[in-house]
């Protein structure tokens, strides 16, 4: 069903105009479901508003969501979907190191330009990394003791658990998947005040807190997080591109897209977007919360 919610989507805007496809490639099934839960309101949104603003530059935007479980493998076979689509000009994925990093490849191999949610030092070099570096996840929480990189499952929290640990002064921080509320049900107890490292804000805090009620309004219950956030920038972010390719090229085109990407320079609700020479989001710092009582909030 996840997969033809995008002709559902840009059918509810009834149109002669010519169409372009973008892809979302996410867990909606499997122990990390809750990742393509969230997400895929904040995209959806984004595409609602474009088209009922009048799409891009003419052309109506069709949303393209696969399920990829979580798992690497799966995560090519959507990426080789995508790729199959002359239509579909940019991509946003897969949100685990280990699927991103699969779908990257495919994705490459297909011209298709990647908005890619992984911090891992092995991304393809094409794709564009819209997420925190390594560098960035510790240098958010200096002072902090960090589980190991690489540090991006929940099915193994040995690390966190281990009774072996030296006890220190310093504030135990994980990464951004340990902001996903089955988190303290796992860690228990222990979860208590370990702080998580984010690349983009919770709602309330991002730059235009409006987009909570937005985001509720389209989804059945399911609340806006910090990934719903950087969501629904990534889906505007490649609007962007595509707007300016356009313009520049009069059609967009998936070499087009990737040049315009490059060039990003869009403030969006996580901050200001743009890419350095090595296709890393130049001005990501990380968002730190705390885990208070089963919430996530600020330290």
């Amino acid at each position: 069903g996840v997969g033809l919610l995008g002709f559902w989507i840009s059918s509810c805007v009834p149109s002669t105009r010519p169409s372009i496809k973008i892809g979302v490639v996410a867990p909606f099934e499997g122990r990390y479901r809750q990742i393509g839960e969230e997400i895929i309101y904040a995209v959806r949104l984004a595409v609602r508003e474009a088209n009922e603003s009048g799409g891009i530059k003419g052309y109506t935007i069709e949303l393209m969501a696969f399920d990829d479980g979580g798992d690497p493998a799966q995560a090519e076979e959507q990426a080789r979907k995508l790729a199959t689509d002359p239509q579909v000009v940019g991509a946003i994925g897969n949100w685990l190191d280990s699927t991103t990093l699969a779908a990257a490849l495919v994705l490459a191999d297909s011209g298709i330009p990647f908005l890619a949610t992984t911090s891992s030092p092995d991304l393809d070099p094409s794709a564009f990394r819209l997420w925190l570096t390594d560098t960035a996840y510790l240098a958010a929480a200096p002072d902090s003791q960090h589980c190991p990189l690489p540090c991006d499952s929940l099915e193994n929290l040995d690390w966190f658990a281990n009774p072996q640990l030296p006890i220190t002064n310093y504030q135990r921080s994980g990464p951004p998947l340990w902001g996903l509320t089955q988190f303290p049900r796992l860690a228990g107890d222990a979860a208590e005040s370990v702080h998580v490292i984010t690349p983009s804000p919770l709602p309330a805090e991002s730059s235009d807190p409006s987009f909570a009620d937005r985001y509720r309004a389209i989804s059945p219950g399911v609340e806006p997080r910090f990934l719903a956030v950087l969501a629904y920038d990534a889906t505007r972010i490649l609007f962007d591109a595509i707007s300016r390719d356009i313009q520049s090229n009069r059609m967009p085109t998936r070499s087009g897209v990737e040049t315009a990407l490059a060039q990003t320079d869009y403030n969006a609700l996580s901050g200001h977007f743009s890419f350095n020479a090595d296709r890393d989001w130049y001005e990501v710092s990380g968002w730190v919360y705390q885990w208070h009582e089963g919430q996530l909030i600020k330290p």
